[in-house]
Order: structure tokens, then C-alpha cells, then sequence
């Protein structure tokens, strides 16, 4: 043991280098002391081994912390590699992630957080950053893969290292902060957590010291400057747990193997070929069973006339399928519109391995994101790092497009909107085949249900610091009263001490509200809402619609949108 500590000890300075020392975690007492662990319970069913385990993670206050974790793996098996998975929401240990990675060939663990201990909600402790409570939940987890490697079916030299949402912020953080790991992958999570977060650890602080202290001892980002490590990060343009920002920031930082994945429009949920894609990152790089994901280059952006052309290249064995340049327009700002800003995707050329595609510029002075995505047939998107442009920057003065953007996320009402409505818990209505206009199907509220309710809201995107118009098709069973109403949403966290001062707030913001009233029959009607910008600095907008009494009523399709400055002649398309 003794010679496995003094390798991983020398393995750690090399990797790290000279210029880091380690703040918080002592690696040598996470891999040398003794877990005194238990094996509580095992079972076998179909071929996968479920244990349930106890170890010690820690000696606090003269009391051992005693950890409860389930592991799995396949029955006989010898050697094969490992996987500490980082549960969301730091939610009890389940089976569900052991029994599934065992499936695909690993030893996979997760483990329940002490939270009786240490107060998970709390903000993370600057005063005393080794003793804060994200401190000891990633040593828990790190002993975890002490007793990982304690098993004789465990390779120790394959290990990883994944997580979602909080398991993400850990995956993230582990993978540079134990020698052990050789790869790691996070749903969501990033690090820099400053650049934008919901996270109470992190929004309960209250100076700018504050936050110093949590970039250099626990910011997941912090360690990867200095060990390379490969990591996949998948980030969901619009979570409202982790900002876009943070993600690219750590991606962009990583001096390791890495890629980056951005889904437009997805809210900390993913489609299940980004599941996939996720998932099979061991594979490639543990396992050595499939081709690593392709590679891309920085986004260049070029005039071309009166247009902005978007090129990047790519490598890899991986076929691609297609290839988007994605688009958000409207003012940049770090912890504001991240939830609610609207992304376009268009379609880009490939021609052998470069990539190629215009920029639609609706206004040459308005800021937009701009950055490429590749996707290859089994699903997988890698994306290249965002930028920040304004067409007036590369001289052009006039818009060279006029686009009817729909920034309600949903355009249409088809199977795969039903499939992502049912992945993202959206049931408070059916989608109705029989009864549309123009739509694949419409959407049906039903108020003589188990739920009476006559109200249902959605979820609009927006142009930051720009107005808007909503249009909506409804159809009632007989006539009635309905009431649509368009409500500003205030930015996230703004009673936050810490996020004023980032977000440098220091006005109450008042919240606009539009509404309108119209009867609507047995016939479609169009109802249209006018939404102007008034100065307001809000994250978006919500939509609720509702009937005066209890009515089945159907919706066609909803349009939410922006009304763009006029700045010259225009070239008219149409999305």
C-alpha cells in the first residue's frame, strides 16, 4: 500500500506540475486509511452482482463517517474497468447506474452522501474551505473509489468518472482532483461557477473574497488548468442549474483531451442519443472499443460581401451526418438571459473536412453566439467553443435577412415534441391527432380530468432587450372566454448577495405583464398579443392560457416572436 500512495504521489506532481499544490484534500489519507468496509448485502439476476457496501470515509469529531454505497458489476468478472458515478441532486444511493454500467461490461459505485452531517444547502464554507460541506461530500466520494479499487474484479488502471447535475459539478471536480481517475464526463456540470450558477453553496455566499477562496479551492475547474485528463462535457444551452458560460469556461480552460457538446434549446435534460453519447466516453477511452469522438477547430468568421460566413474543420474516424451552425441573438451578459434566450440552427456545407455555412444577420449591431455543431450517425454532437460577434464588426451596416423567427421552443406538435414533452415530465395535457389546423396535431386540455384546472403555461424564449409578438391558434368545445397572458420572469436569484454583485444589480426591476380576453368557439381562431420591450431587464417570458370555465380546449401552435430594428434593405427568409 505504502508503495501504491508514494506512485500516486509522484504520479500527482507530475501531472499537476510544479506550479500546483493541492488546498483542500489530502489524496494520501483518501487512498491509505482503512475503509473498514462491509459488504451489507448481495444479490445475483441476470448475470449482474449488486452489493450493497459500508466504508469509512472519514474520522470527524473523533466519529468515523460511515458511507453507504451500492456497487455492480458482472457476475465473474476479473480485471475489467470502473466507474464512480456521481448521483444528481447528491441523491441517496440507488441501483439504477450500478446495475446499468454493469451491464455494458464496468464495476460501477455510488454512494449516500453524509448530509446528516454536514448541511448540504449551505454556502460553501470560505473560513474554513477543508472543512466546508462540498469538501467532504467529494472525499466521500473519492473513498469511494478507494474501495473501488480494494475489488479484485476492478482494473485499477481504469478508472472513471461521471455524474449528472450536482454529480456533474463532482464528476468534474474528481477527475482533476484524484490521480486515479483517467476519464471523466459530466451531464450539464461544469466549473466556474462564478461566470453563472443556481447552486446555494454557491449563491449563499457574499463577497467577492468569498468567491476567490471558492475558485481556488473547490471550483471544479480549478485543477483541470493543470492536469489533463479526458472529459466530455454535454451542456444544455438552457439549464437553469448551470449557465452556458461555466461550461465553455471550464471546456475552454481543460489543458487535457476533451469535447464539448451543446444541445440548442434543452433545459438540464438531454435527448437520448446525448445520453448515449455520454455514457459510451468510457468505451473510447477505458475500454478502447470505439473510435474517440471526432475533433473540431475554433469557429472563424469571415465577410463574404454583404454576409457573414461561419467556417470551422473537423477530424476523426466518425462519419458525419450533419453539420449546424447555431445562432443566439440579443445582448450578452454573464448571469442573465442564459434560461431563456432562443437559439437557430442552420444548416452548414460538408465538404471533406471543413465545414461551412452563413451567419443570418438580422441587425449588424446586435450581439450573437455563435458556434458550429457536428453530429455523426450514431448521434453524437460535438461543438465548437462559442463566440461572441457583432456583424458591424466585420463592416457590415445592413441586415442581409429578415427571419420570422418562432421562439416558442416547441414549433411543432409531432411525435418527437410528444417524446421530449414525456422525457421532460410535461403531462398536464394530451396530444390531440384528430383536431388540428395546420399543425402534425394539436394539444388538448381536458379540465374533467383528475386535474380541474383550466391554466396551462409553457416556457417562452426571448431576444434579450427586445420586443415581441404572440400568436396562438385556439379552437374551444363551445364557446367561452379565454385569457392569454405573456409574464416577464425575473432574473434567477436576484435576492442573492453574491449574484448582485456579479450580475452588478442595484435596481428593483418591475416584472411587465400582457394579457388579452377574446371568446373563442368551435372554430380556429387566431389570437395575437403585442409584447414591447420597455427597459426592463428580465430572464424571459412565461405563457399562460386559460379558460374563464371548465372547457376542453385545443391548441394549434404557438408563435412567440421578435421584432427586429429595421436597418436597411433585407433579403426575406423564413424558419
Amino acid at each position: 500500500m505504502k508503495t501504491m500512495i508514494f506512485l500516486l504521489m509522484a504520479i500527482a506532481s507530475i501531472l499537476y506540475g510544479q506550479q500546483f499544490t493541492e488546498p483542500i484534500f489530502n489524496i494520501q489519507a483518501i487512498v491509505e486509511q482503512p475503509l473498514d468496509a462491509k459488504i451489507l448485502s448481495s444479490s445475483v439476476s441476470d448475470g449482474i452482482v449488486l452489493q450493497e457496501v459500508e466504508f469509512t470515509s472519514e474520522i470527524y469529531q473523533n466519529n468515523p463517517v460511515r458511507i453507504y454505497g451500492i456497487v455492480g458489476f458482472p457476475e465473474g468478472a476479473k480485471k475489467i474497468p470502473g466507474i464512480l458515478w456521481c448521483q444528481p441532486g447528491m441523491a441517496p444511493a440507488n441501483r439504477y447506474m450500478p446495475e446499468m454500467f454493469a451491464k455494458r461490461g464496468y464495476v460501477c459505485m455510488c454512494v449516500t452522501l453524509p448530509h446528516k452531517i454536514w448541511n448540504p444547502w449551505a454556502a460553501f464554507n470560505t473560513k474554513s474551505p477543508s472543512d466546508a460541506n462540498l469538501t467532504h461530500f467529494a472525499i466521500a466520494q473519492m473513498r469511494a473509489i478507494t474501495y473501488l479499487c480494494s475489488m479484485p474484479e476492478l482494473d485499477t488502471e481504469k478508472i472513471g468518472v461521471g455524474g449528472s447535475s450536482y454529480g456533474g459539478f463532482f464528476s468534474t471536480l474528481i477527475a482533476a482532483a484524484d490521480p486515479r481517475i483517467k476519464c471523466g464526463m459530466s451531464f450539464f456540470s461544469g466549473g466556474n461557477m462564478a461566470l453563472g450558477t443556481h447552486l446555494p453553496q454557491f449563491t449563499n455566499l457574499e463577497t467577492l473574497q468569498d468567491v476567490d477562496v471558492w475558485n481556488r479551492t473547490i471550483d471544479p475547474a480549478f485543477r483541470l488548468k493543470f492536469r489533463k485528463v479526458p472529459f466530455l462535457w454535454a451542456a444544455a444551452s438552457n439549464d437553469n442549474w448551470f449557465y452556458l458560460p461555466s461550461v465553455v469556461k471550464t471546456y475552454h480552460d481543460s489543458i487535457g483531451e476533451k469535447r464539448l457538446a451543446i444541445v440548442p434549446l434543452w433545459e438540464h435534460g438531454f435527448p437520448e442519443e446525448v445520453d448515449e453519447q455520454l455514457f459510451s466516453w468510457f468505451d473510447i477511452y477505458l475500454k478502447q472499443t470505439k473510435k474517440p469522438y471526432n475533433s473540431v477547430s475554433s469557429l472563424t468568421v469571415k465577410r463574404n460581401k454583404n454576409t457573414l460566413q461561419a467556417s470551422w474543420s473537423f477530424s476523426g474516424d466518425n462519419k458525419i451526418k450533419k453539420a449546424e451552425i447555431v445562432v443566439s441573438y440579443g445582448k450578452i451578459e454573464p448571469w442573465k438571459w442564459w434560461i431563456h434566450r432562443d437559439y437557430v440552427s442552420f444548416p452548414a456545407k460538408i465538404q471533406g473536412n471543413l465545414v461551412t455555412g452563413e451567419i443570418c444577420v438580422v441587425d449588424p449591431n446586435i450581439d450573437m453566439l455563435v458556434f458550429g455543431n457536428i453530429t455523426d450517425e450514431s448521434g453524437a454532437i460535438i461543438s465548437t467553443e462559442p463566440i461572441q460577434i457583432k456583424a458591424v464588426d466585420y463592416g457590415l451596416k445592413k441586415a442581409n435577412c429578415t427571419t420570422k423567427f418562432n421562439l416558442f421552443q416547441w414549433k411543432c406538435f409531432d411525435e418527437e415534441t410528444k417524446k421530449n414533452f414525456a422525457r421532460m415530465g410535461f403531462n398536464r395535457f394530451v396530444f390531440d391527432p384528430d383536431v388540428k389546423k395546420d399543425n402534425f396535431q394539436s394539444i388538448r386540455l381536458d379540465p374533467y380530468g383528475s386535474k380541474k384546472t383550466t391554466e396551462i403555461s409553457f416556457k417562452l424564449h426571448h431576444v434579450p432587450l427586445h420586443s415581441h409578438k404572440l400568436k396562438i391558434w385556439l379552437k374551444a368545445e363551445k364557446p367561452v372566454e379565454m385569457v392569454i397572458t405573456v409574464k416577464g420572469v425575473e432574473l434567477p436569484d436576484s435576492k442573492s448577495q453574491i449574484v448582485k454583485l456579479l450580475r452588478k444589480q442595484d435596481t428593483e426591476v418591475k416584472i411587465p405583464v400582457y394579457w388579452l380576453s377574446a371568446t373563442v368557439d368551435n372554430n380556429w381562431k387566431l389570437l395575437e398579443l403585442d409584447c414591447p420591450y420597455q427597459n426592463e431587464e428580465i430572464e424571459g417570458y412565461y405563457l399562460f392560457i386559460s379558460a374563464k370555465e371548465p372547457v376542453v380546449y385545443w391548441i394549434d401552435s404557438i408563435v412567440f416572436e421578435p421584432v427586429w430594428k429595421k436597418s436597411g434593405n433585407v433579403r426575406k427568409t423564413t424558419k
